[in-house]
């Protein structure tokens, strides 16, 4: 059976295709599903509010039945737009998966037992950082080729970032150059891998994102 759709379906302004081509029926956003249900409600005037809970997820299905009393309307034309409950996702990670909070800072974990770093200043940051692994985040092209998020993807950029940098230090101690100790300590120093994690997570912080936004079909504008 065949409903009639809306004229055109355009994302929340601060929205990002899910997607790298940004193309697609899956969107991105920071705006709190309760904001977004009102914006598209002012914009399309859906027949029916369905409150959705889903795990930490919570929002709102817009439906739009073109008056159609069918059991089936519902289900042919919607904008569905859920927030994560970001506590409740913590919760939920660390009860079921404990190893995808914990990914972001295996390199910094790394750092332990140098240059002073201690076990509690590990722990301090990853409290500070601890939501990273809670948010959404859109699809990308890794640095080793493969399809990827873009939390992965920045994380394999900062390994290798600090990979490159401890490589060019060897070389230039091995290459004949004459250090003292002292004068290695403070090369060692000025390259802290620490710093360059807090500058990964400050930067992924700015990447993730809160809600999502799925339309039935794809949406006319492309990001």
């Amino acid at each position: 059976m065949l409903f009639s759709q809306r004229v055109e379906i355009i994302p929340y302004p601060d929205a990002v295709s899910l997607s790298a081509d940004g193309c697609g029926k899956v969107y991105l956003s920071n705006t709190d599903a309760k904001v977004l249900m009102e914006y598209f409600s002012a914009e399309f005037s859906p027949d029916k509010i369905i409150p959705v809970k889903d795990g930490y997820f919570s929002g709102y299905r817009l439906c739009f039945t073109s008056g159609s009393c069918h059991p089936e309307a519902e289900s042919a034309d919607w904008i569905q737009i859920l927030t994560i409950d970001q506590d409740a996702a913590l919760a939920w990670f660390k009860k079921y998966s404990p190893e995808l909070l914990s990914y972001p800072f295996d390199g910094l974990k790394s750092c332990v037992g140098s240059n002073g770093y201690k076990m509690a200043d590990y722990k301090e940051i990853v409290e500070r950082y601890r939501f990273i692994s809670c948010k959404m985040y859109r699809q990308t092209i890794a640095p080793d080729g493969s399809e990827s998020d873009e939390m992965t993807a920045y994380i394999q950029r900062t390994v290798l970032n600090i990979k490159g940098k401890s490589e060019a230090q060897y070389v230039s101690v091995s290459s004949g150059g004459i250090f003292s100790n002292e004068s290695l300590n403070k090369q060692n120093n000025a390259h802290n891998s620490v710093d360059e994690w807090i500058k990964c997570f400050d930067y992924i912080e700015r990447l993730g994102y809160t809600t999502l936004i799925e339309f039935n079909e794809p949406a006319i504008v492309p990001f």
